[in-house]
């Protein structure tokens, strides 16, 4: 634990770092005093001091340069010690600019703070459109559905997942669930038949397994297959490996692979366990204590194995059974 003098003393040299900041490059060639060399990561000084830093304290710090100068700045515009902790903490000075909204065509003939503004506003525009979709279609979209969008995208995000993130796809979906209240005899019986073949399945089911018929109704009324489930208090079945890393745009001549609808690549709680399963789930755990960590398949007995994997339907959801992960 830091003392509370090196608090303090941590502190105050932040302080001073934050005015030599504040002043900008010194010049052109940026000549600076040796004394300040000891704020460089590669001193142990200075990388008490570069740790201290919050990532939102130093893109703040470098919007405040790009306000000042009314366009992203370059690298030899910033002061050496921004210059440095940016480049440490994003890889290099585009990822910085970029991770604070900026754009990377810095210094003079690149792109001014009201372009900017302005090509942040369509790119959100772009993300809502992404987090829309997935409200209505109650899934992950698939970049395939939104070819256009990820056209554009692909400048600022390399895959589907950071856009994904970006737009907050996960969060809407959950924050739509919502119970619904009065429900006609109609729409209880559809939600009957969907719990018995829940019960039948001994798992939540896949929209393909529900009659169509039925299906679309339920759709219509609940407005997604999740919502649809969160009705029964279930959960829909997750694809282990989504396509979340899929690039934005795929090579000429690419087709999109098509969704699979095996079990195997999934994860998903059985409703009931019987004694057998429970019993070899109950073993695996107490091994899991023994190891400090979830046993790789091989650590099981192989007549225990075999049978988790025949009833959870693949090892990496019996452990999900556990709330454990499979190690890599």
């Amino acid at each position: 634990m830091m003392g509370d003098n090196n608090k303090n003393q941590l502190q105050e040299q932040k302080k001073m770092i934050l005015n030599m900041i504040a002043e900008g490059s010194k010049s052109h060639g940026e000549v600076f005093d040796k004394d300040d060399s000891r704020y460089s990561v590669d001193t142990e000084e200075g990388a008490q001091i570069y740790a201290s830093f919050s990532d939102e304290e130093l893109l703040d710090l470098l919007r405040e340069s790009a306000q000042r100068l009314g366009y992203s700045p370059s690298q030899g515009e910033v002061h050496w010690i921004l210059r440095t902790y940016l480049k440490t903490r994003f890889k290099n000075w585009p990822g910085a600019l970029r991770a604070a909204g900026l754009s990377r065509s810095a210094g003079r003939g690149g792109m001014f703070l009201e372009q900017t503004a302005q090509k942040n506003e369509e790119y959100q525009h772009m993300l809502d459109q992404v987090r829309s979709m997935a409200e209505q279609l109650g899934r992950i979209p698939h970049p395939s559905e939104l070819p256009e969008i990820c056209r554009k995208l692909k400048k600022r995000y390399r895959t589907w997942g950071e856009v994904l993130a970006a737009a907050g796809v996960e969060e809407a979906m959950a924050v739509h669930l919502q119970k619904e209240e009065n429900l006609k005899d109609d729409e209880l019986r559809m939600l009957q038949e969907l719990r018995a073949l829940a019960k039948r399945l001994n798992r939540s089911p896949l929209r393909s397994e529900m009659e169509q018929v039925l299906r679309e109704s339920l759709l219509r009324r609940f407005g997604s297959w999740r919502n649809v489930l969160y009705q029964i208090d279930l959960e829909p079945v997750q694809r282990i490996t989504p396509f979340v890393n899929a690039p934005l745009q795929r090579g000429k001549g690419h087709k999109r692979a098509a969704h699979r609808q095996e079990l195997y690549d999934c994860h998903y709680r059985l409703l009931k366990l019987d004694p057998q399963t429970a019993e070899d789930l109950e073993l695996v755990r107490k091994l899991m204590q023994q190891l400090g960590r979830p046993p790789n398949r091989q650590e099981v007995p192989p007549e225990i194995r075999k049978r988790l994997q025949k009833a959870c339907g693949s090892w990496s959801n019996a452990l999900f059974q556990l709330g454990l992960q499979e190690n890599p």
